[in-house]
């Protein structure tokens, strides 16, 4: 999978990372791969820097399921590991979440 999906080995949990390694492209791949796992999201706005990488995002993430938020996030850098993640397990810590991601 792509660098912006991080999938869990039991296939349980949905991770996406937001940084500027992504491009106009990764942004349409990540809606899409999200739409065929039952998830929609919907982009409010984006911009990108001179090297066409992600700068700035806004967003709205429903799980089809009860879990369900958006988010909005500046000066986006190689280094920002920021978005969110969707923990199907029912053990789970937290089962949705928006933040800096591990």
């Amino acid at each position: 999978m792509k660098k912006f999906l991080r999938q869990k080995p039991n296939r349980l949990k949905i991770e996406i990372i937001f940084n500027s390694n992504l491009q106009p492209d990764d942004l349409i791949s990540i809606k899409k791969k999200l739409a065929s796992n039952g998830i929609t999201l919907t982009y409010k706005s984006f911009d990108f820097n001179e090297n066409n990488g992600l700068k700035t995002i806004s967003f709205d993430v429903d799980c089809n399921d009860g879990f369900k938020g958006g988010g909005e996030k500046k000066n986006i850098t190689s280094k920002t590991k920021w978005g969110f993640f969707r923990d199907y397990a029912e053990d789970a810590e937290s089962p949705f979440g928006i933040d800096t991601l591990k």
